[in-house]
């Protein structure tokens, strides 16, 4: 099954029989058997007629929108009618113990990552700076242990970000980009640029897959709940924010498979990725996603980090409905 996503500016979707077509301007620019879809991203103004959406809801098929610039804007999708589990969530948000532990679960998850990243590159090029700033995490990943809130949960992950991102400058091969500081809204670099998208496609990804399992992606227990906020996508977002995007982009960048060149000014002193730039990061994107590794648990199994997105979300929806403490799985980066 495939992820489709849709990228031409004015394109539109039309229903062709058992076919998804893509015309601009009169042209046909591609032809996808129905069958082969999972899920369709449009990024842009994108037309799709009300034939098509019909067709693409009735085999429970997402469209996600988003802007031309990686902005998360919604979803529309089939939501499976199941009351009860939607009561069990909201019993969960309202379990204060529930709510911090299972946040202290996956921001641990997230710092041990960081902190991780930060060893492996300080081995690959000896930079003891990079040594320092990864004991700096695990001191603070200490300090998560005993917090008693939420609040003092995302003060400790909030300093662990902020170490993390004042030297993953140092992880990128001179002279291929600069880096300080994490900034959006909008990015103002390239290394900003491609980590903003990564994360909204990561949080498509991931609204997606919550949406098919029956759950309220907006009620979330790490991250406080807002009017169009998908906070639940965002809970899950943390856990694979340094071993998706964050290594990608470290990836493209030092391969010199993308480049400063790649990227335009854009309003506000903000950076966006070119047309064909977008192509092929999002061809990298879906390739960090479907190729095979070995399974964290199980020594004679392989997957990938599609099968493993699905796998938490299904093991927090368990955790949810059985009232137990979410535990992500520990990957070995």
């Amino acid at each position: 099954m495939a992820i489709l996503y849709i990228t031409k500016l004015g394109a539109a979707v039309r229903k062709d029989g058992e076919r998804l077509q893509v015309h601009f301007e009169g042209e046909l620019l591609t032809s996808v058997p129905l069958r082969e879809i999972e899920r369709v991203i449009l990024l842009g103004p994108i037309q799709m007629s009300a034939a098509m959406q019909h067709t693409l809801l009735k085999r429970n098929i997402p469209i996600i929108f988003a802007s031309s610039r990686g902005r998360y804007r919604g979803i529309l999708s089939p939501v499976p009618e199941n009351t009860q589990l939607l009561l069990q969530q909201v019993s969960q948000y309202h379990n204060f113990d529930y709510r911090l532990q299972t946040s202290k679960m996956i921001l641990a998850c997230k710092i041990r990552y960081q902190r991780t990243i930060l060893r492996r590159r300080a081995q690959t090029l000896v930079d003891h700076q990079l040594t320092q700033a990864a004991d700096q995490i695990h001191d603070l990943l200490s300090g998560l242990k005993n917090a008693t809130t939420i609040e003092q949960s995302m003060g400790f992950e909030g300093q662990a970000s902020a170490v993390y991102f004042g030297v993953l400058g140092r992880c990128f091969l001179p002279p291929t980009v600069e880096f300080t500081h994490r900034n959006r809204r909008p990015p103002k670099d390239p290394v900003n640029s491609l980590l903003s998208f990564g994360y909204m496609l990561l949080m498509s990804e991931i609204v997606g897959v919550l949406t098919g399992l029956g759950l309220h992606v907006g009620l979330g227990f790490l991250h406080q709940v807002a009017v169009n906020r998908p906070s639940l996508a965002l809970d899950l977002v943390e856990i694979f924010r340094q071993p998706v995007v964050d290594r990608l982009v470290l990836r493209l960048f030092n391969r010199r498979i993308l480049s400063p060149s790649d990227f335009v000014p854009a309003e506000k002193n903000g950076v966006w990725l070119k047309d064909e730039g977008r192509g092929c990061f999002l061809s990298a994107y879906e390739q960090a996603l479907t190729s095979h590794f070995q399974h964290p648990q199980r020594r004679n199994k392989k997957t990938t980090f599609r099968q493993l997105i699905r796998d938490e979300a299904s093991l927090f929806r368990r955790s949810i409905s059985e009232q137990q403490i979410f535990s992500p799985l520990s990957l070995d980066l």
